[in-house]
């Protein structure tokens, strides 16, 4: 199949590039055909009144002010109605008045159309987008700045709509808009316009070769915006961290620095545009020059008329507006090809896991979590988890300790099938999660994560958001069960105050409690908590803790822990070393049987006591 590239200093530019940006997007803008042939066809009004337009002058040179030539064609009716030179000019007038109405109008509704479309299609690809990022695994998001990936949210779909929408109706007016002309041109003088035309090969050249080269800019300069939004995210997100160890001049200098380099990366592109621009006005210029000249032989040869030279001219500015239009919309092409790049990227990605064709989903639990050999690693060459056996009964209380990196966390992913094993099986009351849809597993999974997540809604509607028909006085009990209730009422508009982005209006132990009440209102048959009380003081922990060491609480609980004080009220300890599960058993059993273990609740904290036990082995 043969394949057009061009090489330049700064890349390859395929022509297959642009076309799978096409193939993978244009199914967004084939859904709005209709309103894009409307669209079109008043392009094709607007070319129609685009033609019109000199005329009417020609009828004022020929037929009025000069007058003894061959006139506009017009002469013998203005003659036969015995028109005056005024009747003429405000005959003339009438239809330049209506040209520019039907002109408007027109214009009018091609560009509402467009721009419509436009954003809906923009619309679409980024509410598509957007559900497809959250089907992808949490690593995806962990490997990836924010800001780089709002940056492909916001900007680089924003830039699609020129490939998907104006490039369609933008090339089809100038195409035919140069056809027309030229067409007209061809007619009023033939030599003329063959000669109008020796500007066309070097402003098609040069559209080429330069829109490669902005291909590349517009790549590198999206790439660096992408990094002044991450480091803007990071600082602005982390203010109070920022100011209270005297970050500022230096978030600021690493800001200037990232900030300068994208600002350069955005002159080039904007010097490559007008580069472009400016070399096709010069060729039209130059072009220009030659047609009036020889032109002008022309008329004073009585070849044509001073109004069809007036014609002449006035097409050969206008067609190379298209021109410049079209060699512009090479231009925006390549820019929207590298920003459609960035988007399919990311639409490239696939989930980690997905419901199998004969899924079905997950009846009433009673607690059961079992993992049967199960091997994972999120880089399959090296496992995090080796070979785990683990049993839990129903309404079993059991803690999870081992060092950073020992696979804690892991095992709550997978029980939330945010990632499917490598080996084994993780089942609950017998069953294989890959067997159920997610959704129905995780419907009746209660889990609060090590860092306390909220959002920018009310209160009431971050305690709800798994549950957001729980009614009002359900949610108030599950506060007070969590002793969430007692700040809660003290704010101003209690339920319904509004926190700021990620609850920093709010303390960790607060934070902590709501993420507490929004797992529990879930009433789960599972709860899982990561890390719960990380952070927070002896007695707001000691509030959190009761919240599921409570008789009230009925789900099978698993909690990761740092902490020791407090073993001997979980029904069994799993003590997790390098991906294998060294020891398991009550506190007390572990206490007795396992140095290891000892060292660690001896030393309060499981890195440092890790490394007690680590001398004691040796």
């Amino acid at each position: 199949m043969l394949r057009l590239r061009f090489k330049t200093r700064e890349g390859r530019l395929d022509l297959g590039e642009t076309r799978q940006v096409w193939r993978r997007f244009g199914a967004y803008a084939r859904a709005h055909v209709g309103s894009l042939a409307l669209a079109f066809l008043a392009a094709i009004g607007a070319v129609a009144t685009q033609i019109a337009a000199p005329w009417p002058i020609k009828v004022i040179f020929d037929d009025v002010l000069i007058g003894g030539q061959r006139g506009s064609g017009l002469k013998a009716l203005f003659d036969s109605l015995g028109a005056t030179p005024t009747d003429i000019v405000g005959f003339v007038c009438g239809a330049i008045l209506l040209i520019a109405i039907f002109d408007a109008v027109f214009c009018y509704f091609r560009d509402v159309l467009m721009a419509t479309v436009g954003q809906q299609v923009v619309g679409k690809i980024r509410q598509d987008l957007f559900a497809h990022l959250q089907t992808l695994p949490p690593a995806v998001f962990e490997r990836r700045k924010t800001g780089a990936l709002l940056a492909r949210l916001t900007g680089d779909i924003q830039m699609l709509r020129q490939m998907l929408v104006n490039a369609l109706v933008t090339f089809g007016q100038g195409a035919l808009t140069i056809v027309a002309m030229l067409s007209a041109m061809f007619w009023l003088n033939p030599p003329l316009a063959l000669l109008a035309l020796a500007a066309t090969p070097i402003s098609m050249w040069t559209s080429w070769r330069i829109s490669r080269q902005i291909r590349v800019a517009t790549s590198k300069q999206r790439e660096k915006e992408s990094e002044v939004a991450a480091i803007a995210h990071d600082v602005l997100g982390a203010m109070a961290v920022v100011q209270a160890f005297n970050r500022e001049t230096i978030e600021q200098r690493r800001f200037s620095r990232q900030n300068r380099s994208t600002v350069r990366a955005g002159v080039k592109t904007t010097r490559l545009e007008s580069r472009l621009d400016r070399t096709i006005a010069l060729a039209s210029a130059a072009a220009l020059c030659l047609i009036l000249y020889f032109g002008v032989r022309s008329v004073l040869t009585g070849v044509m008329t001073a109004g069809d030279l007036l014609v002449f001219l006035s097409y050969l500015r206008s067609v190379h507006k298209p021109m410049r239009n079209l060699a512009k919309l090479t231009s925006q092409l390549a820019k929207s090809t590298a920003c459609g790049q960035r988007v399919g990227e990311l639409f490239a990605l696939q989930p980690a896991v997905c419901n199998a064709p004969d899924a079905v989903p997950l009846p009433p639990l009673a607690g059961e979590i079992a993992f049967d050999n199960v091997t994972f690693g999120y880089d399959p060459q090296q496992p995090v988890l080796h070979g785990v056996a683990l049993h839990v009964a129903p309404g079993e209380r059991v803690a999870i300790i081992g060092r950073t990196g020992a696979g804690k966390s892991t095992l709550i992913k997978l029980l939330l099938r945010f990632y499917d094993p490598l080996e084994g099986r993780v089942l609950v009351d017998g069953r294989d999660v890959r067997d159920v849809t997610t959704e129905s597993l995780r419907r009746q999974i209660g889990w609060v994560h090590q860092d306390t997540v909220l959002f920018g809604m009310s209160i009431l509607d971050n305690i709800t958001l798994g549950r957001p028909d729980a009614s009002l006085e359900l949610v108030r009990a599950v506060a007070a069960r969590v002793r969430a209730d007692e700040f809660i009422e003290r704010l101003p508009l209690g339920y319904d105050t509004v926190l700021g982005q990620g609850g920093v209006t709010l303390s960790g132990g607060q934070r902590q409690r709501l993420a507490l009440a929004r797992a529990l209102l879930r009433e789960p048959r599972i709860l899982l908590l990561d890390e719960p009380a990380t952070g927070l003081d002896a007695l707001t922990r000691r509030v959190v803790e009761e919240s599921w060491m409570s008789p009230a609480n009925k789900a099978t609980t698993l909690v990761i822990c740092h902490r020791f004080d407090g073993m001997e009220r979980f029904d069994r300890v799993v003590f997790l070393a390098d991906g294998r599960i060294r020891a398991l058993g009550t506190h007390a059993e572990l206490l007795r049987t396992q140095p290891e273990y000892a060292a660690l609740v001896a030393a309060g904290t499981d890195g440092a006591g890790l490394r007690i036990a680590e001398s004691i082995a040796s």
